[in-house]
């Protein structure tokens, strides 16, 4: 279990002690305390913490809408404390359905299990983000490659495996990436084609 810093946004400061104790007696790092909104996002963008506890009642800006600020820019993980009055309000709520609750009166065993399981989401959302990115420009690099190979193909006769030969030796030779070696040959015939 990974020891991270949080960030706890209560606007009881009674309460706030009380999180940070059972916080710090786990193992974690609470790296401020805020009680609204907006003191929370500025906190949260100084201290950058790995996981924001925040109360669903705060002054300023509302726990829903920092979770929403948070989890839309991939800032943080997030865990919304709410009163047991908005738990229907919640349930209801489709815009913080991957944000993680807990009821009032925390738990500290609960607490713990849901920011873990937090965390855990957070990160792997992140890695899936970056996995998709990787794929999309693998994807463009193909389409180009295979772009500049058919008009090798037809420019100067070459077979498809020769063309992307070409390609492929023109790369290392000029310490570069095929896909720029490919925009390079596509960029020249549009505007051979051009004239």
């Amino acid at each position: 279990m990974e020891r991270f810093r949080v960030i706890i946004a209560e606007r009881d400061s009674q309460a706030r002690r009380k999180l940070a104790d059972i916080l710090n007696q786990a193992g974690y790092f609470v790296v401020g305390e805020a009680e609204d909104g907006i003191s929370a996002l500025k906190m949260i963008r100084s201290t950058q913490p790995e996981l924001v506890l925040a109360a669903s009642s705060l002054p300023g800006m509302n726990g829903f809408e920092l979770a929403r600020i948070l989890d839309e820019g991939r800032v943080c993980a997030v865990v919304l404390m709410l009163d047991y009055a908005v738990k229907e309000y919640a349930n209801r709520s489709g815009d913080n359905s991957l944000v993680p609750v807990v009821f009032k009166p925390v738990d500290g065993f609960q607490l713990l299990s849901v920011m873990e399981y937090a965390y855990a989401a957070y990160h792997r959302v992140a890695d899936l983000e970056r996995e998709v990115n990787r794929l999309k420009q693998d994807l463009e690099t193909r389409k180009v490659v295979a772009r500049a190979k058919g008009i090798l193909m037809k420019t100067q006769g070459l077979s498809e495996q020769d063309a992307f030969r070409k390609i492929q030796q023109q790369s290392m030779k000029k310490r570069t990436t095929m896909r720029k070696v490919a925009e390079a040959v596509v960029m020249a015939y549009e505007v051979s084609a051009g004239d």
